[in-house]
């Protein structure tokens, strides 16, 4: 009788673990995404560990020091990032859609 609720236990443990794994990826990106429309190419490099680099017009804005992160949740995308000590949020409205991300309405396509 205890192997079997112990079985049971475990069966369900293993269905949530599952079932957050697959919630975690959801909210996670990688790859290069880029907006080539107005003056200003601006691109976003999402890597692991929820980091995200910019470069605008070819120029790397993640100057020495400067760590950019995001979290996306309930169709928001926040950037928290640090200067001179202080840390600052920049939450913008956020949508998946195939190969294309949009950010405050702005598409942004994935670099092969």
């Amino acid at each position: 009788m205890f192997k079997k609720g112990l079985k049971s236990i475990a069966i369900v443990l293993l269905v949530f673990v599952m079932l957050f794994s697959m919630v975690a990826c959801g909210n996670k990106l990688s790859g290069t995404y880029t907006n080539s429309e107005g003056l200003v190419k601006l691109s976003y490099t999402f890597k692991e560990d929820n980091i995200v680099e910019t470069n605008a017009l070819g120029i790397d804005l993640n100057w020495d020091g400067l760590k950019i992160e995001y979290e996306i949740e309930k169709g928001k995308i926040t950037f928290t990032y640090s200067v001179a000590g202080l840390s600052y949020d920049k939450e913008c409205d956020f949508e998946k859609k195939g190969n294309s991300i949009f950010i405050d309405g702005k598409e942004f396509i994935k670099e092969k």
